[in-house]
């Protein structure tokens, strides 16, 4: 038995796919301390994972400047990783941790540089939870929009010079406050740790081939979520045959004219809808324009709904995704931001989906994408080909035994 400190962001594609792996753990007679904020208390509760919360602003995006839309170029990313997580979220996360011994922890790839630095701190090994793909330049994930005209891109306001020069001295700052070295710019997002835990299979992360042994493409953790609220699924095929399920994140997810679009693309379609719009998402100047074939939520049970769906809608974010495709549900996206793009490019290439441009987007183009999924049955058997290649391993048995053979090695 060992004892395992987790470390993750507050964010649903990150913590959601940990779930089965900490369970797992947890049932094997290790002890997990499990890292993160406040609103994962009740959902890690679940696990049989000890949660501890560190302190998050909400209004962080905004103390840094930064915007997910209106990000243009990859080192706006690392500044933001630097100031607003390393700096910010480092010193309370190890005054958590300060009085106890670890065998070893589990670290999310979004804290960069920063696992690296809680590894050398606290002197324990590391293994880096990845739920996203996985790339040779860990720079290049955070690739604009392939869609868009990457020469016409609008740089104005932006001083890459300056930019740059906080960077170094921000590293070389916190570099000299835990004692370590700085790394390459382009290695500040990398993924550090013995291991690297891959949260989705060979076939579908690009060019896998590329990646030593350290990387293990274990699939996606897909487990019941003992918090998702009840759904009436018995209304999804009680009017229409198809049901098309739409989702656009926990993060990106308010806004109302890509809705209103939604409405007006889809309200002659014979099919059923269901959006789920996001807790915090004001749909009351909306309400009188929602089309009967739709049923709107704050918050559904998405791993539920997508048994059932012929199409998900979504913004292509990795997790959201990942289990669509494992339940061989076909996609139509609207990548907003990060590696949305990248993850969208990947289902179009392999046949599952067809991806459109967030900054022209029309009613048309919606109907158009939408129809042709559900009508071309050939985007549901290469959804179910990815889908295959997902369901053949089970990502938190691997996970737990790969993090085992390591360990066995390591003693």
């Amino acid at each position: 038995m060992a004892r395992v400190l987790f470390v993750n962001i507050p964010a649903e594609g990150h913590v959601n796919p940990s779930l089965g792996l900490v369970k797992q753990l947890v049932d094997s007679g290790d002890e997990v301390v499990y890292l993160c904020t406040e609103e994962y208390r009740t959902k890690l509760r679940h696990t049989g994972a000890q949660f501890r919360a560190y302190p998050f602003d909400e209004n962080i995006f905004a103390e840094f400047d930064f915007n997910l839309l209106e990000v243009k170029h990859p080192l706006q990313f690392t500044d933001f990783l630097l100031r607003g997580t390393i700096a910010t979220h480092l010193p309370a996360i190890l005054k958590l941790v300060e009085k106890d011994s670890f065998d070893y922890m589990i670290v999310d790839s979004s804290f960069g540089w920063g696992v690296h630095i809680l590894s050398e701190v606290l002197k324990i090994p590391t293994v880096c939870s990845v739920t996203h793909f996985v790339f040779q330049e860990p720079i290049n994930l955070l690739h604009l929009n392939p869609l868009d005209d990457q020469a016409g891109v609008d740089m104005e306001g932006i001083d890459l010079e300056a930019l740059n020069e906080r960077i170094k001295a921000n590293s070389q700052a916190i570099a000299a406050k835990y004692n370590v070295a700085v790394p390459a710019i382009e290695d500040l997002y990398r993924q550090y740790g013995q291991l690297k835990l891959v949260f989705t299979s060979r076939y579908f992360q690009p060019d896998s081939e590329q990646f030593d042994d350290s990387f293990k493409f274990i699939g996606p953790s897909i487990v019941q979520r003992l918090d998702a609220p009840s759904f009436p699924l018995d209304l999804l095929r009680a009017q229409h045959q198809n049901v098309v399920y739409i989702s656009m994140g926990t993060v990106l997810n308010k806004d109302l004219d890509l809705y209103e679009l939604l409405f007006a693309a889809y309200q002659d379609i014979p099919a059923q809808f269901v959006l789920s719009c996001g807790k915090e998402t004001d749909m009351g100047q909306l309400s009188d324009r929602i089309p009967d074939n739709f049923i709107v939520k704050p918050y559904v049970p998405q791993l539920e709904i997508l048994q059932h769906a012929d199409v998900f809608i979504t913004h292509a974010g990795m997790n959201s995704t990942s289990e669509a495709l494992y339940y061989n549900v076909p996609l139509v996206m609207i990548p907003l931001s990060s590696d949305q793009p990248i993850v969208a490019a990947r289902v179009e290439e392999l046949g599952a989906g067809i991806m459109l441009n967030k900054n022209n987007l029309t009613a048309d183009d919606l109907k158009s994408a939408l129809l042709k999924v559900l009508n071309d049955s050939s985007y549901k058997e290469r959804a179910r080909l990815i889908g295959d290649s997902l369901r053949s391993s089970d990502g938190s048995k691997q996970a737990a035994q790969e993090i085992r053979a390591m360990f066995t090695t390591v003693r």
